[in-house]
């Protein structure tokens, strides 16, 4: 297990399966995003951030160079990670707006204040 950063990576080989499983992060439960036949890359369910990635027939693919998928990985992480950014900054100011409000509405709708 390595440390990148601030995120715990992690790795195995299933050799029977011939699957290689890479995981970043938090234990999130996650979906798959396809990349291509054999790549996956594995989204957490509640952040939209990738959590990690599941490479199918890695030696049955003959995969030589592993460059090629690296890049499809990493461009399609970034833009995940761009995406959930620009959602977050969409509904920063609502959130806040709305936290900011909490004590009139209880206050208001509890009548318990």
């Amino acid at each position: 297990m390595a440390e990148v950063g601030r995120i715990e990576v992690s790795h195995s080989y299933d050799k029977e399966s011939d699957v290689l499983y890479v995981s970043f992060g938090d234990d999130e439960p996650t979906y798959a995003e396809s990349i291509d036949d054999v790549v996956m890359l594995e989204v957490g369910w509640f952040s939209g951030l990738p959590k990690g990635l599941t490479v199918v027939g890695l030696k049955s693919n003959n995969i030589g160079s592993l460059q090629g998928m690296i890049v499809q990985v990493s461009q399609k992480a970034c833009r995940l990670m761009e995406q959930r950014r620009a959602l977050i900054q969409e509904q920063e100011p609502a959130v806040v707006d709305a936290l900011k409000n909490l004590p009139h509405i209880f206050r208001q709708d509890c009548k318990c204040l």
